[in-house]
């Protein structure tokens, strides 16, 4: 193991594992067998499975963010970023579920500290999103009378929704209509 960051690459194998297993059906043990290391290699870098999946999760959210191109919030930039998770999701071929929603199956049965640091995990997440509808509600290219707050709660819901109804399918067909029905909804025409 000589030459890597093992809390790195525990991390790395954990995330992966997590995103593909679930978060209850990967054992601390899965993750250091992953990972090459002993099970104690673990203990050293992290607390408790739940510090550590808090930490898998921060870190895969600073690696994936969420860009808005070129600072332009307009419709075709809203466009732009759900065909961009569109993209994503079948690069993968559906082949997994959103990283926040495999955490947020988990919380159920953690400590209520757990809970909201998956909770501030998908704010975090949505941040780009949020800034986008604000500052296009700001432009007047978004109706007026629609609360930013119940809107961002929205698409995320929605959004969960369609990403597993594709899943399920294996089409981005509910992608699609996720998409259009949104766009239409909050359009200032």
């Amino acid at each position: 193991m000589g030459g890597i960051n093992k809390r790195e690459h525990l991390i790395k194998t954990g995330q992966n594992l997590i995103w593909s297993k679930g978060y209850d059906l990967c054992s601390i043990k899965d993750i250091t067998s992953a990972a090459g290391l002993p099970k104690g290699s673990f203990y050293h870098y992290f607390e408790s499975k739940e510090k550590f999946a808090i930490e898998a999760m921060d870190e895969f959210i600073t690696a994936h963010p969420e860009k808005i191109p070129d600072q332009i919030f307009n419709i075709e930039t809203l466009t732009q970023l759900i065909d961009n998770r569109i993209k994503s999701i079948i690069k993968i071929q559906y082949a997994k579920e959103c990283y926040m929603s495999v955490m947020c199956h988990a919380y159920s049965e953690q400590e209520e500290e757990f809970r909201h640091n998956i909770v501030a995990a998908i704010n975090k997440s949505n941040e780009s999103m949020k800034h986008l509808l604000a500052e296009m509600k700001n432009n007047g290219i978004i109706k007026s009378t629609i609360n930013l707050a119940e809107l961002e709660e929205f698409i995320d819901f929605s959004w969960r929704g369609a990403r597993l109804k594709a899943r399920i399918l294996k089409s981005e067909e509910p992608l699609k209509v996720f998409k259009k029905y949104l766009i239409q909804f909050i359009q200032n025409n």
